[in-house]
C-alpha cells in the first residue's frame, strides 16, 4: 500500500472544491431535482410500505421474506422522527457523501494522492452514485456500506500488529453483514476477495492471514446468523440467507427470453408481479405465469432446474446476457431523466467508452504481475475481484445496470490509475520532467 503523504496546494484546493461541491450537488438533487417522495412507485412503492408496516407494528409475513431488511428498516427507524422524510433525505445526503470519502480513502491508500485526487472528482460528478440517494431504494445505503468494506480489508491486511488485523477485520466483517442486509450482491464479491487475499499473503509469506479470516468471517456470521433466522422463520422454515428473491431472480434471470413474470399463491391469494429492466430494453414481450409464490424457494428453484434440464443452450445463453446486461444496458432504472432528457443514457455512454475501456486498460497491463501474484499486484486484485464476484452473481442469477452501479466506484479507481500512468508515459517520451506515480513499498 502507498504511504500517506502531505497534499499539494492545488491538490487540497481541488479536494475542497469536491466536498463542497458535491456536497451542494447532492443536495440541490435530493431537495429539487429528484426528492425520494415524489418517485413512490414500483420497488420503492414496495419499500416505503414495509417501512410503514414496520412502524405499525404489523408483524412479518412471508412476503416481507423477499428483499433483504436494510432499507425498510433504515426508512422505518428515519420515519418514525419524521414522517415527511426530511430525515431520509439527510441520512440519504450523508451516505452519498460517505461513499465519495471511501472512494477517496481507498483510492489513496492504493495509489497515492494524484490518483484519490482524480478519483474524487470523478465520483463528485458521477450521477449514477447518487441518483439512488434521490430514491426509497437500498441502492445507495448499500453502495456506501460496500466501499467501506473494502476500506476496512484493506486496513486490515496492511495492519502492522496481529491485534491490529484482527479488529479492522472484524470491522470489515460487521459492515460486510450490514451491506448484505441491504442487498446480498455482496456475498460472491467479498469470498472471491477473501479467497485471492489470503492466497496473496500466502505467497508473500505473510503472516495474519488466519487471522483476517477469522476476524471477518466473526464480524459477518455476526450479522448473517440474525438475518438468516429472519428469513427462513418468514419462509416456511426453507433456509434462506438474507431473502427468498435470490431463486426468484435465478428463474427470472434463466428462463429465456420472457418479459413479465406473474407468481400467484393460491393458498394465500397472493399475486407478485415483476419484470427485468433488461428485459424490456432487449423488447421482450411473453410474459410468465407461475402457480406458486415469488418466495417459494424452492418451488422456484424446482421450476429454474426443469428449464435448465430442457434447453442448457438457452440456459447458458442467458447466462451470458446478464453478464452482459451489467455493461451494455441503454440507461439504468429507475431512469434519471430530467427535463426530458435521460441522464442514465448519457452516463452510460461515459462508463462503456472511457472508464471500463481505461481500466481494462490498466488491468491488461498489470496482468502479468497479478496472475504472478507478485507484492505490487494486491491494489489490482482488491479492485478487480469485487467486480469479479459481480459478474459470478449475476452469471447465476439476473444482471441489470442498477446491479452494477454500487460497483463502480472500483472501475473509476482503476480509469484515474490508468490514465495518470498514459499521461506520465507521454511526458516521459517527449522529455517533459513530471512528478512520479506512486510507488508501491515492494516496488522499491
Amino acid at each position: 500500500m502507498v504511504t500517506h503523504t502531505p497534499l499539494s496546494r492545488l491538490q487540497g484546493g481541488i479536494v475542497w472544491s469536491c466536498w463542497l461541491g458535491g456536497g451542494l450537488l447532492r443536495l440541490i438533487y435530493l431537495l429539487a431535482i429528484h426528492p425520494p417522495q415524489q418517485h413512490v412507485y414500483s420497488d420503492m412503492e414496495g419499500y416505503l410500505q414495509r417501512a410503514r408496516s414496520l412502524l405499525e407494528g404489523r408483524a412479518e409475513s412471508i412476503a416481507d421474506s423477499l428483499y433483504p431488511p436494510g432499507a425498510s428498516r433504515l426508512f422505518a427507524a428515519l420515519l418514525q422522527f419524521d414522517g415527511d422524510g426530511g430525515l431520509v433525505i439527510i441520512a440519504q445526503w450523508l451516505l452519498s457523501l460517505a461513499t465519495m470519502a471511501g472512494v477517496w480513502t481507498l483510492a489513496r491508500r492504493l495509489y497515492g494522492n494524484s490518483v484519490a485526487v482524480l478519483s474524487l472528482v470523478a465520483v463528485t460528478l458521477y450521477l449514477p452514485l447518487f441518483h439512488y440517494a434521490g430514491l426509497f431504494l437500498s441502492e445507495n445505503p448499500f453502495c456506501c456500506a460496500l466501499v467501506w468494506v473494502w476500506v476496512l480489508l484493506m486496513r486490515a491486511i496492511d495492519a502492522p500488529q496481529p491485534a491490529a488485523t484482527a479488529l479492522w477485520a472484524l470491522a470489515a466483517g460487521l459492515v460486510a453483514g450490514m451491506a448484505a442486509a441491504f442487498k446480498a450482491t455482496i456475498l460472491l464479491p467479498l469470498a472471491l476477495t477473501g479467497f485471492i487475499a489470503l492466497l496473496w499473503l500466502w505467497r508473500q509469506g505473510r503472516r495474519g492471514a488466519l487471522t483476517l479470516a477469522f476476524g471477518a468471517s466473526l464480524g459477518l456470521a455476526t450479522v448473517l446468523l440474525p438475518l438468516a433466522e429472519r428469513c427462513t422463520r418468514l419462509a416456511d422454515n426453507h433456509f434462506c440467507l438474507v431473502s427468498t428473491n435470490t431463486a426468484m431472480n435465478a428463474l427470472m434471470g434463466h428462463a429465456g427470453q420472457k418479459a413479465a413474470f406473474r407468481w400467484f399463491d393460491a393458498p394465500r391469494n397472493i399475486t407478485y408481479s415483476f419484470q427485468s429492466p433488461s428485459a424490456s430494453l432487449r423488447g421482450y414481450t411473453e410474459p410468465v405465469e407461475l402457480a406458486f409464490g415469488a418466495y417459494d424457494v424452492p418451488a422456484n428453484l424446482a421450476e429454474l432446474e426443469r428449464r435448465v434440464a430442457a434447453d442448457p443452450q438457452m440456459a447458458l445463453e442467458a447466462s451470458l446476457r446478464n453478464v452482459a446486461d451489467l455493461f451494455v444496458g441503454h440507461s439504468f432504472w429507475p431512469f434519471p431523466v430530467y427535463r426530458q432528457f435521460d441522464w442514465g443514457h448519457a452516463f452510460q455512454r461515459l462508463y462503456q467508452w472511457v472508464l471500463l475501456p481505461l481500466a481494462l486498460l490498466w488491468l491488461v497491463w498489470r496482468a502479468p504481475r497479478m496472475l504472478r501474484l507478485k507484492p505490487d499486484s494486491l491494489s489490482e486484485w482488491l479492485l478487480l475481484t469485487p467486480m469479479l464476484g459481480l459478474v459470478a452473481t449475476a452469471f447465476i442469477s439476473l444482471g441489470e445496470v442498477r446491479f452494477r452501479i454500487p460497483f463502480d466506484g472500483f472501475v473509476i479507481i482503476l480509469a484515474a490509475q490508468a490514465l495518470l500512468a498514459i499521461i506520465d508515459h507521454r511526458q516521459r517520451r517527449v522529455g517533459i520532467t513530471a512528478p512520479p506515480l506512486p510507488v508501491l513499498p515492494h516496488q522499491r
